[in-house]
């Protein structure tokens, strides 16, 4: 996978939360979570340092986000 779709599946993710209001919060933490470990996977196997690290730290922020609510 290249940097661009490893970028746009850490988009995805956002996109997800930021519409992650109702009945639907859930899963669309649990969405976002997949695409966030799917392009942090890909960062790393293709030496994408950056884009892992972007992974990494969306990741730690939603398992914040978690528990804290």
């Amino acid at each position: 996978m290249d940097e661009e779709q490893i970028w746009e599946l850490i988009l995805k993710a956002d996109e997800r939360l930021k519409y992650a209001g109702g009945g639907r919060a859930e899963l669309r933490r649990e969405q976002a979570a997949g695409f966030l470990l799917e392009a942090l996977q890909n960062a790393e196997a293709g030496g994408h340092e950056k884009l892992a690290d972007q992974a990494r730290t969306r990741l730690a922020d939603l398992d914040r986000g978690q528990s804290d609510g």
